[in-house]
């Protein structure tokens, strides 16, 4: 997992597509769609190898069309690449209920992805204190504290 999205080695994935020049593979997949990571091994060394994101992953199926790499494809999409996810989970990335206090109400809040999330019904009270003269003078909503409920 590099920056919470699976990437697959591209000389390790040329060989279950039983590609015959994988040094040539990662040409065909766009350039955000490799790249070069550091594998650390438990004997303390390390190495340089190219990497291919998800979706190169399924491009280069698509591109080297065969019948197994439907297996393959299905096997990526249902085991292998859900099972990254859930192993490489962040317990912090999921959402959380919060509490702000803004013009005199408390609001419900929800902090998701890093970004707050206001509800709907919630918003003319931030609508409102622009227009407010009263409200003007408050802090910015985006500076408020915040409380985990």
């Amino acid at each position: 997992m590099v920056d919470n999205q699976p990437w697959f080695v591209a000389h390790d994935f040329a060989r279950l597509i039983g590609a015959l020049r994988p040094y040539r593979m990662t040409r065909l997949v766009d350039p955000h769609q490799r790249r070069v990571v550091v594998l650390r091994h438990a004997s303390g060394g390390s190495e340089e190898v190219l990497a291919i994101s998800e979706a190169g992953a399924y491009r280069l199926l698509y591109r080297f069309d065969h019948p197994e790499h439907r297996c393959i494809s299905q096997w990526l999409s249902e085991v292998v690449v859900p099972t990254l996810y859930d192993c490489h989970r962040n317990p912090e990335a999921a959402p959380r209920r919060a509490a702000m206090s803004w013009a005199n109400q408390r609001i419900g809040i929800l902090k998701w992805q890093g970004d707050i999330w206001i509800a709907r019904q919630d918003l003319p009270v931030f609508l409102a204190s622009r227009d407010d003269p009263a409200l003007s003078d408050e802090p910015s909503w985006r500076r408020m504290p915040f409380t985990d409920w």
